[in-house]
């Protein structure tokens, strides 16, 4: 009889202990954050017209390096804003990480204009990066989106 009576602590210990992981609310990620949507949301914006406008007039002198540097000045500080923000948040690694690689590839890109000869990037250039910015905009809204729906949000 001796030997029941600690299995029967044992079951009470498992209970309770199933018990607080029930009870307890485990956040792996972050919540959703309206200013990192808007703001992700101009950076696309202006990210597209600077592609269409290429797309449309790939020739045309306001899209010389020299008279596009405002731009990349613009996404930079977005980025960089979102970066400090989102850096201020706990458990928001996915976004941090996303919002370096979209540093990176804005440098990478301002980096490619800049070398350009004739200052203007060429057509596949403009294919490629639309096409690589396009895909990255789309996973950060899907991670943004999943965060909203998650928050109750539409």
């Amino acid at each position: 009889m001796k030997s029941a009576l600690p299995i029967k602590k044992g079951y009470g210990l498992l209970w309770l202990m199933v018990l607080l992981l029930v009870a307890c609310k485990v956040t792996l990620l972050s919540s959703y954050d309206e200013v990192t949507d808007k703001v992700l949301s101009q950076m696309q914006q202006k990210t597209t017209a600077f592609f269409v406008k290429s797309e449309f007039n790939p020739n045309a002198e306001e899209l010389k390096y020299k008279n596009q540097q405002q731009f990349y000045i613009d996404l930079k500080t977005d980025a960089t804003t979102l970066r400090i923000r989102n850096n201020a948040v706990e458990k928001n690694k996915p976004m941090i990480g996303m919002l370096d690689l979209l540093d990176e590839n804005i440098n990478l890109m301002d980096s490619l204009h800049r070398n350009k000869p004739n200052g203007l990037l060429s057509v596949n250039d403009v294919r490629l990066l639309k096409s690589a910015f396009e895909t990255q905009y789309t996973a950060m809204f899907k991670f943004v989106m999943a965060l909203k729906t998650r928050a109750g949000l539409k």
